[in-house]
């Protein structure tokens, strides 16, 4: 075996598919593995060592981790290919025998990567523990926080539960560290993040422990001049004493997702979903009177078994109502494991895409609505590190989510700036430097 000194055989490539937990995790197992003696390849022609981080919240997410697989070894047969994430973890059989395939890694062992691809050399683990953190974001503006993991939902479609397992909560103090030195790193955005985000402290006891806005509150103890952004956060778990929080800091983005899913109350209960249209119209209004200009965006499940025309026009109907600034559409995918599984009444591949399009079209809608009321006026946009593609034009994201374009010099990268709101259309928001 080569000793850990010969960095020959130690250089890795890394690839992502999936949600911002698997982002955070993959910074995290990249710093673990810098710091054991391995190198980062830009490229995969030159990689030793592919490592898959994969997700199963789809069956196109499978299918495209093993598409993967099958590049990784065509480009380099000799080398060793990891597999870690979700799709591990309940469909391990399945990956073991794909060609390439040296390492399957569950989620929980995701701190041990360097110790496993050194065989167990002792020494190379740079961990603390089984809990993950991250001292940079590699490639992205914004760093994101892993506070929370698993979910004990079990809504009828999805097999996060299965695969993530119960709640477990990141101490405060491990949060504010590593906050601390992310900010002390020259993020100006932390994305606190999680598989059910809003759960945090559930599985914790003691004083200051009973809830997300318990962690908040303690960011005022971290120096330096940032912002707090929630990633999604389940319907139950937008409390009053959130939305009271969120409108009387000027640390919180003014930004809530919020999964809908469903705008059919008779839909919500088949995906055991705990609560109704109704509620949840509610919920966004509550937040919209309390939370000056506060941006919604929400993800909707279109499909799902049994499913009809009344059914889908009652989510078209909470849609409009909510005025949602971005609207993520996803197609009802089968998932062995889950509740839906053997249910049948499917709706055909016609008429998803005709209510994708209709949906879609709604969504769009509703995002100029929302823009449009933000002409002429300044928002503070933080500046991403690199332009669009497109247009050339810088770009970045308002505190409410709003991408915008606008003219500037590259040295406002990384910075927050004020930028005034000029032009929208149906795709973008563009705006001047205030």
């Amino acid at each position: 075996m080569n000793s850990p000194a010969n960095k020959d055989y130690k250089r890795f490539y890394i690839k992502t598919l999936g949600c911002k937990v698997n982002q955070y995790e993959t910074q995290a197992m990249r710093e673990i593995l810098l710091k054991a003696g391995f190198r980062e390849c830009l490229s995969p022609d030159i990689a030793d060592i592919f490592i898959i981080n994969t997700c199963t919240v789809t069956g196109e997410a499978d299918k495209e981790s093993r598409r993967l697989i099958s590049f990784f070894h065509k480009v380099n047969p000799k080398a060793k290919i990891v597999v870690t994430g979700c799709y591990v973890e309940r469909d391990a059989e399945d990956i073991t025998f794909l060609p390439g395939v040296a390492h399957l890694i569950k989620n929980a062992d995701k701190a041990k990567i360097a110790s496993i691809l050194d065989g167990g050399t002792e020494g190379s683990e740079i961990s603390s523990g089984s809990i993950l953190s991250v001292s940079d974001f590699k490639d992205h503006t914004k760093a994101f926080v892993k506070i929370q993991d698993g979910c004990e939902n079990f809504c009828a479609y999805c097999k996060v539960p299965l695969v993530r397992g119960p709640i477990r909560s990141k101490p405060v103090m491990n949060v504010l560290e590593e906050v601390s030195n992310l900010v002390a790193n020259g993020f100006k955005e932390i994305v606190l993040t999680g598989i059910c985000l809003g759960s945090w402290g559930k599985d914790l006891s003691g004083p200051g422990s009973s809830g997300l806005v318990d962690v908040l509150k303690e960011f005022d103890r971290v120096r330096g001049d940032f912002r707090i952004r929630l990633s999604s956060i389940e319907p139950t778990y937008i409390t009053d004493e959130l939305i009271e929080f969120m409108s009387g800091s000027s640390m919180m983005c003014r930004h809530l997702h919020i999964p809908l899913q469903s705008g059919d109350d008779n839909i919500l209960r088949k995906m055991n979903r705990p609560y109704t249209s109704q509620e949840y119209m509610t919920i966004v209004n509550k937040a919209k009177e309390k939370i000056k200009d506060v941006a919604i965006t929400t993800d909707v499940l279109i499909g799902f078994p049994g499913e009809s025309d009344l059914n889908f026009r009652n989510t078209i109907k909470v849609v409009k109502h909510t005025v949602p600034l971005k609207t993520h559409i996803f197609t009802y995918s089968r998932r062995k494991g889950t509740a839906a599984y053997s249910m049948e009444d499917l709706s055909p591949q016609n008429v998803l895409k005709k209510r994708y399009s209709e949906l879609n079209t709604v969504a769009l809608g509703s995002s100029y609505l929302y823009r449009s009321s933000f002409l002429n006026k300044e928002l503070d946009v933080l500046v991403e590190t690199k332009r669009d593609r497109t247009t050339g034009l810088l770009k970045g994201y308002s505190d409410n989510y709003i991408k915008m374009l606008f003219s500037g010099p590259d040295k406002l990268m990384r910075d927050v700036v004020p930028v005034k709101v000029d032009y929208i259309n149906l795709m973008y928001t563009f705006g001047a430097l205030g």
